[in-house]
Formats: C-alpha cells, sequence, structure tokens
C-alpha cells in the first residue's frame, strides 16, 4: 500500500492510473480497489481554507515580501544622518564653481536659445490674437545686443 501512495502521491490522481498500479502489483484486485477508492477519495476531499497557511497570508507579503524585524533604533539613525547631511549640504558647505553654473539662466548657457523661444511665442501670440508688444521689445534688445 505504501507503493501505492507514493505513486498516487507523484503522478497524476486518476482512478485508471491507481488501478493499473494495483493490478501491476501481486496484490488482490478487488481487495485493494476499494482501498484504491478511498485513498482517491480521500485525496480528492476539499480542504478546508482555515487549516492552510494560505489563511495566514496576507496580500502586503505578495507585494513587499515577507515583513522583516527592524531594530528599534533604525528610524533614529536615518532622521540623524539625514539632518546631518542637510546641514552640512545646506548651510555649512562653501559655494563653488557648480554652484556658480547652477544659478546661471539657461538662456546664458544655450546662445540664441532666448532669441529661438521669443520667436515661437511671437509666432503663438499672432495666430492667437494676444499681446506682441514685449516680444518685439526683448527681440529688438538681444538682436541690439549681438550687433554690438
Amino acid at each position: 500500500m505504501s507503493v501505492l501512495r507514493t505513486f498516487c502521491s507523484r503522478n497524476i490522481l486518476n482512478r485508471t492510473c491507481l488501478l493499473r498500479a494495483v493490478s501491476n502489483t501481486s496484490i488482490n484486485y478487488t481487495k485493494d480497489s476499494i482501498k484504491v477508492n478511498e485513498i482517491f477519495d480521500e485525496e480528492n476531499k476539499p480542504i478546508k481554507y482555515t487549516t492552510t497557511p494560505a489563511m495566514k497570508w496576507q496580500a502586503r507579503y505578495s507585494r513587499i515580501g515577507t515583513m522583516d524585524t527592524r531594530l528599534w533604533y533604525e528610524p533614529y539613525v536615518i532622521v540623524i544622518s539625514l539632518s546631518l547631511f542637510m546641514i552640512y549640504f545646506c548651510i555649512l558647505r562653501e559655494e563653488n564653481d557648480v554652484d556658480a553654473d547652477l544659478a546661471k539662466s539657461l538662456y546664458e548657457k544655450i546662445p540664441g536659445l532666448e532669441e529661438q523661444q521669443l520667436l515661437v511665442v511671437l509666432r503663438y501670440n499672432q495666430e492667437h490674437g494676444l499681446e506682441t508688444r514685449d516680444i518685439y521689445a526683448r527681440l529688438e534688445e538681444i538682436r541690439a545686443s549681438k550687433s554690438t
């Protein structure tokens, strides 16, 4: 019977497969076919959800994995580290050439960009009947500074 159980657990459970396994062994067919039917019926009973580990599984475990325990002082270490970094970076550190470059306007970094942007805005304003006087004035300033 243990051979039959091993066979049943390793193969697909269906009656013909189980009955073939019994008939190939040297066991009485009629007596053991009842036992096979009992095993088959026992293994095909519905499983109670409340007795399985699936009942204790929560959806958040699927999203973030199982919850690992954290050290009690972990949040304090993170807050202190971030605070010290921000104090150094925002208050104590002296400015350098990279900071000066970041303070520049994009129009100062890319020559001709402001003029192209103004032309696009001018065309849009003309199509939609909006004010264009300030755009013309700024374009004249840019063109005058280019000529000198």
